[in-house]
């Protein structure tokens, strides 16, 4: 196999969710460093499987700098940053690359997934405050068919 059959292999398995084998198959090929895409694969695998978000992230984030106009590398990235409980920084992430491709299937997914939530009504007031809780479910209700909210906590 040559290196291009190397790194198609190694994203597919992990496309596929085999982690371990297309880790194995990333480092058995160190050239897939020269390659972005292939390196925010090796990223994610690296992540699920050793639990090295810190070099995850990091790696992900020169591949993005490197081909910043690739939505998969966005989507790999997401996904590390979820893995890691940095939702926010995800939700970022995930939206920069539907703004690439706003039709890729895969962030879409991951995006409805994670249950985006809504601007809250009143911007300057916390999400906590009573008028944003209210008028939240009062909008949301009505949004739903259900007229006002029943509950306010």
């Amino acid at each position: 196999m040559n290196t291009g059959e190397c790194l198609d292999r190694g994203m597919n398995l992990t496309k596929v969710e085999e982690y371990e084998g297309a880790l194995k198959v990333f480092k058995a090929l160190p050239e897939f460093t020269e390659h972005s895409e292939a390196t925010s694969y090796y990223a994610l695998c690296l992540a699920i499987v050793e639990g090295k978000f810190k070099e995850a992230t990091s790696l992900c984030l020169a591949a993005v700098k490197r081909e910043f106009y690739n939505p998969e590398i966005y989507l790999n990235l997401g996904t590390i940053y979820m893995l890691n409980g940095q939702k926010t920084l995800a939700i970022r992430v995930l939206r920069k690359g539907l703004h690439i491709d706003s039709s890729h299937r895969e962030i879409k997914k991951k995006v409805l997934e994670m249950g985006v939530r809504q601007k809250p009504p009143f911007s300057f007031l916390s999400r906590k405050n009573f008028a944003n809780k209210y008028l939240g479910r009062v909008v949301r209700g009505r949004q739903q068919g259900r007229g006002a909210a029943r509950k306010i906590a």
